[in-house]
């Protein structure tokens, strides 16, 4: 398998490594320390250097490894690098806190790092593809047949020529597209149903389908045939396409599953630590913020407004639960059957201070006390009207997906300028692209950074266009329509 060769490589670049920074260690070594060295000394380095190859290892052990064996980008190699150094020196740091020892030369650390920097970044960057050309040379090179549709073939034919080191060479293909187009590089070797007459050309060890089979009986028929010639069939996996959305996949206890997405927060630990989140960020503002804006908000509304300090209505949550949300009055009492009517900046219901509220915000602290009560979070999809969600629903048809989690205060789209109701279809849309994204994407250091950009908003209010379109350049799921 493909998988299987990566993996060795991978393997041997690694064992290569601790190799070169042991080297690179004890070369820094005899240019730093003056003779005569003792044994102690040694003996002393040489656990030194032991916990760092333990950092070395298992930082690199629990880093992806790269595609194959082809030259990998700088950046790429960098970011790497980083990784292995940083998790070399932790070690090593955590040996001496943890021994008590302060006797490792301070010139000797120092001139280490980049040393092993630049030893790790060449490493990264060259040996896998050398490792691969010395492991999998023209002796052991395979052929490989390719299968399915010619745009998708010369996808998998470009993957194979990036990562040639794998020892793999494209024999030809079958495809039901004819021969229009054909590229030299990828000579038609006939249809997909002359594949049993193909598998007997000189050297042809792998089958790979570039699309997965439609019909039942074909997968069926495939795998019969390279299984009784002792040939590899590897599909590859545009369950996506087929799908129409990116899948998640994972195995437990034996069942194989595929899923629509990850959902972090299906996590008890997740939701655990983002509970604490929301109570550490929620109870100072309902202890200490809440009732001197609401004495303060009060005294506006005797002035301008008399009424209920607070409007209260009825909101979709999570799975769909109603609960009862807290903000604010920002608009005059009026006929209760206009309540639901989207306000604009200009809305004659508005009362001055309440305009003010809307503005900076403000009008959404009492909302603090659902997050206390536990129906809403600080971060999260914002809760809608029944009515809204279903209209939502007609625009993007995954709308639902958002009641997954509980609904927040403020969220990715509410940063970027999108509050309030989107008016237009595409705006709908890309809220809701938000918001599926957030869940899928989850993290508490996300959430952190939503909070204080939220915050500072606060502070200085963005300005609202008087159009308003789905903001550009804000990364969300391409699959939603």
């Amino acid at each position: 398998m493909i998988s299987d060769r990566n993996k060795g490589i991978q393997r041997l670049v690694l064992l290569c490594e601790c190799i070169l920074v042991t080297v690179a260690f004890w070369a820094d070594f005899a240019l730093c320390w003056s003779l005569p060295v003792d044994r102690k000394v040694l003996t002393r380095y040489s656990v030194y250097n032991e916990f760092m190859l333990l950092g070395l290892l298992l930082i690199s052990w629990r880093s992806p490894a790269s595609v194959g064996t082809r030259r990998p980008a700088f950046e790429e190699t960098s970011r790497l690098t980083v990784r292995q150094l940083g998790g070399a020196l932790f070690f090593l740091l955590l040996y001496l806190v943890a021994a008590q020892d302060d006797r490792i030369s301070r010139l000797f650390l120092f001139s280490l790092v980049p040393w092993l920097y630049m030893v790790l970044f060449v490493a990264n960057h060259s040996l896998p593809p050398l490792l691969g050309r010395l492991t999998f040379h023209k002796g052991l090179e395979q052929k490989v047949l390719l299968v399915g549709p010619r745009h998708k073939a010369a996808e998998v034919k470009r993957w194979l020529d990036q990562n040639q080191y794998l020892g793999l060479r494209v024999l030809g293909l079958l495809t039901e597209d004819g021969t229009g187009g054909e590229d030299e590089s990828l000579p038609t070797l006939g249809r997909p149903e002359n594949l049993e007459k193909v598998l007997g050309a000189p050297g042809l060890m792998q089958v790979i389908m570039v699309e997965f089979p439609r019909g039942n009986s074909s997968m069926k028929r495939y795998t019969d045939l390279c299984e009784g010639r002792g040939i590899r069939l590897l599909v590859v996996a545009d369950l996506d396409e087929i799908f129409g959305h990116p899948l998640a996949v994972f195995k437990d206890q034996g069942m194989f599953f595929m899923g629509l997405r990850e959902e972090p927060l299906e996590d008890p630990v997740n939701r655990f630590f983002k509970r604490c989140m929301d109570i550490a960020v929620s109870l100072p503002v309902v202890l200490f913020i809440l009732p001197p804006l609401t004495v303060l908000t009060w005294i506006f509304q005797r002035l301008q407004s008399p009424g209920p300090i607070f409007f209260i209505q009825t909101r979709e949550g999570i799975q769909k639960r109603p609960f009862r949300v807290f903000k604010f009055r920002s608009m005059h009492t009026t006929d209760p059957a206009n309540e639901n009517r989207p306000a604009s900046e200009t809305d004659p219901r508005l009362y001055p201070y309440g305009t003010f509220m809307r503005k900076t915000s403000l009008d959404e602290m009492p909302q603090f006390l659902n997050v206390l009560r536990g129906e809403m979070s600080v971060v999260g999809p914002r809760p809608h009207l029944q009515s809204y969600a279903e209209n939502y629903h007609r625009v993007c048809s995954r709308a639902y997906v958002r009641n997954f989690v509980k609904p927040g205060v403020t969220g990715i789209a509410q940063v970027n300028e999108a509050r309030g109701c989107p008016e237009t279809p595409e705006l709908v849309t890309w809220r809701i692209k938000c918001d599926i994204e957030y869940l899928e994407n989850w993290s508490l250091s996300q959430d952190a950074w939503l909070i204080i950009r939220t915050a500072a908003q606060v502070v200085f209010p963005p300005k609202i266009p008087a159009v308003r379109t789905a903001p550009q350049g804000i990364s969300t799921p391409k699959t939603l329509t």
